[in-house]
């Protein structure tokens, strides 16, 4: 066996360093809820990476100074508003919608809004 053929400590660390980058972009840390368990349990789950499926409702994309983000509500007995910015997909009123993104028990600088789901956009710190 030529040294050619056989993989690099570097090779292999950069292999790894992908797949970890590509788990968390998918979600991978992220705990899974329900909105109702986030209603619920808001101080618990506030600054965690979550995934929530739900019903989505009332949804409208705005354009501000950093992009545009659409807003809407994730609901199945009770309703989460989600902030999500960067070219999303389009979500329709009805559609069942699944997302990952940090929970916030309470959102907003100037109009603070409670139980928020922010996706997408920079992360705290960076």
């Amino acid at each position: 066996m030529d040294l050619a053929s056989k993989p690099s400590r570097f090779g292999v660390a950069a292999i790894f360093v992908v797949m970890l980058a590509g788990t968390a972009a998918c979600g991978g840390g992220a705990k899974t809820a329900t909105p109702s368990e986030l209603v619920a349990g808001a101080a618990t789950y506030d600054g965690t990476a979550v995934s929530v499926s739900g019903t989505a409702k009332d949804p409208h994309a705005r354009k501000t100074r950093r992009g545009q983000i659409l807003l809407y509500k994730l609901c199945d007995e009770n309703c989460i508003n989600v902030v999500q910015f960067g070219e999303a997909a389009a979500v329709e009123d009805g559609a069942s919608v699944s997302v990952t993104g940090t929970f916030h028990q309470s959102f907003g600088r100037i109009r603070k809004t409670d139980d928020v789901l922010v996706v997408g956009g920079r992360r705290p710190g960076s």
